[in-house]
């Protein structure tokens, strides 16, 4: 996929978690804080290998232990890791028919137990990804692979069955997300699989900090690697704490017991403000290019007709429901890209709250108002408005909808899923993978790469991809096509801003902006550089305590 599905967690998982507190005491805790960064996660990662887990906590500890062909800054651009350059067409990285791919890697680097890094680590890692027999969550653009060949220790070549502009954004990059770390092939080679095997829980790695000891359900402990190429990392260790509780890490912060926190769209306004409101530490607003957006289901019935989704679009106050619910933390945003990035059309305008002009639409489309319900042929309109049970502020904007609709005179049922059955299969009954919604309020998390398309074509239409809102539109696929096979990023470009603009004069989906992370840091930390990923570990290893 490419992507990161994103669901708007809960804020309250359980007083238990409570628990914690005595283990992350001042007592325990603050004798070493001066050499120690201390940290958060919200679950314990079922392991920590990202190749074969699907899952936030394994991504968010993955700078910490792993390392990349690429990384990316705070601006969320690639830039080189193990690779010694972001391949390009001006630099000769990428061939004049975009099928070959060089990567030249870094020498003198070795894995966290000594061993050197070569060639031979990054063909092993690539090759795993395509090994049928490892749960990889997502192998798109690694199946366009027709060949990988090590001509010195030095040197990856990538050979493809066609261009596929987003490659380099996605192979083995941090940017990824799903962001595939390079494995040691003197630990790995010769398995039949990993999925369970032991490395998951003890990985050797290649970044700046090395796994200690994991007590499960409590913390991870980590140090910093001696043979980290950029040198010493700046703190001498990393302690993640296991805080299911957003009001707990807050606790924390508070105490000046955990260095770091973010609040995000899914923990909502207060929590922006309590962070904000804690001595001693500061909070730096960071946009992230998470896009939100409303799901039309466009393969069935009502919203297979235009007009009744522009109808929607007309008569859904999203600026209101945003503001409302997410505060400073929401961007206004008309399309899937923030100004001055990748593909972003200034020109481009969905249009504004106008609920006249909505009645308008329903009427022209034969849903006539009796009774304060519209009616057609003796059939009420009625929409499936789905959302998450983990998920207050999806549930929040549903509510708002809701009211949005009514006043048009549309019903709306609001029907709530755990995440999991969201996101089953096809054979598993998942909602989405089954198109049994109307509705569906969503989140997208692209990393950095540039193509989201996959979100849009005909042969991602469930069961195959997640293109959910079942759209197939022969002008987006040729602009998808001009974006994806092309090696000249303004034709990518130009490609990327046809689909958007189909997109918004189809009334196919409904774009409704863009997330701000909160991040609250303390005083004495340096280094810290949200980045519009969201993957604000990105530079851990610059970060030190202030003397």
């Amino acid at each position: 996929m490419l992507a990161r599905r994103v669901v708007r967690l809960s804020k309250a998982f359980g007083a238990a978690c409570l628990l914690l507190l005595s283990a992350c005491s001042p007592a325990s805790q603050s004798r070493t804080a001066g050499d120690t960064l201390r940290l958060t996660t919200g679950a314990d990662p079922p392991g920590l290998n990202p190749l074969v887990f699907d899952n936030a906590e394994v991504t968010y500890a993955s700078p910490l232990i792993h390392g990349f062909l690429l990384t990316t800054d705070a601006e969320g651009r690639l830039v080189p890791d193990f690779a010694l350059e972001v391949p390009t067409r001006a630099n000769g990285g990428i061939s004049a028919d975009g099928r070959t791919i060089t990567y030249r890697l870094r020498r003198g680097v070795t894995w966290q137990d000594g061993a050197p890094f070569d060639a031979r680590d990054v063909a092993f890692t690539i090759r795993a990804v395509l090994n049928p027999a490892n749960d990889v969550p997502d192998r798109t653009g690694f199946d366009d692979i027709d060949g990988v060949r090590v001509p010195n220790p030095h040197t990856v070549l990538v050979r493809l069955k066609r261009p596929f502009s987003p490659f380099v954004a996605s192979c083995l990059t941090l940017g990824a997300n799903d962001p595939y770390p390079i494995l040691p092939a003197h630990l790995l080679a010769g398995r039949h699989d990993l999925n369970h095997d032991p490395y998951n829980e003890k990985p050797v790695g290649l970044g700046p900090y090395a796994l200690a000891s994991w007590q499960r359900g409590s913390r991870l402990e980590l140090v910093a690697n001696a043979h980290y190429y950029r040198g010493p990392p700046g703190f001498k260790r990393v302690t993640i704490a296991i805080v299911p509780d957003q009001s707990t890490t807050l606790a924390l912060f508070k105490t000046g017991d955990v260095d770091v926190v973010v609040a995000r769209s899914a923990t909502g306004r207060a929590y922006l403000d309590a962070v904000r409101g804690v001595p001693g530490t500061h909070t730096i607003l960071k946009p992230h290019n998470e896009f939100d957006f409303v799901i039309f289901n466009t393969a069935r019935a009502p919203l297979d007709d235009v007009r009744v989704r522009r109808a929607l679009v007309l008569g859904i106050d999203r600026e209101r429901i945003m503001r409302s619910i997410e505060g400073e933390l929401w961007v206004p945003g008309d399309s899937d890209r923030l100004p001055g990035k990748f593909g972003y059309d200034a020109a481009l305008r969905q249009p504004r709250y106008d609920p006249a002009a909505a009645a308008r639409e329903l009427d022209a489309a034969g849903w006539r108002l009796v009774d304060g319900v519209r009616v057609r042929s003796g059939r009420r309109l009625v929409l499936d408005a789905v959302s998450t049970t983990e998920s207050t502020a999806t549930t929040r904007f549903d509510v708002l909808l809701q009211q949005d609709l009514k006043r048009l005179g549309i019903i709306t049922n609001l029907k709530a899923y755990t995440y999991d059955i969201m996101w089953a299969a096809a054979d598993q009954g998942g909602i989405n993978k089954t198109g049994r919604f109307d509705l569906e309020d969503s989140g997208w998390d692209p990393g950095s790469i540039d193509d989201h398309s996959y979100l849009f074509r005909c042969q991602d239409r469930p069961p195959n991809g997640d293109n959910f809102a079942g759209i197939c539109d022969p002008v987006i696929e040729a602009a998808a096509r001009e974006e994806l096979d092309s090696t000249d990023p303004l034709r990518q470009a130009a490609g990327d801003r046809a689909i958007t603009r189909r997109l918004v004069d189809r009334s196919d989906v409904l774009f409704l902006g863009f997330t701000r992370d909160g991040v609250g840091v303390r005083n004495d930390v340096t280094g810290v550089a949200p980045s519009i990923t969201g993957m604000h570990l990105w530079n851990v290893w610059a970060w030190r305590r202030r003397r």
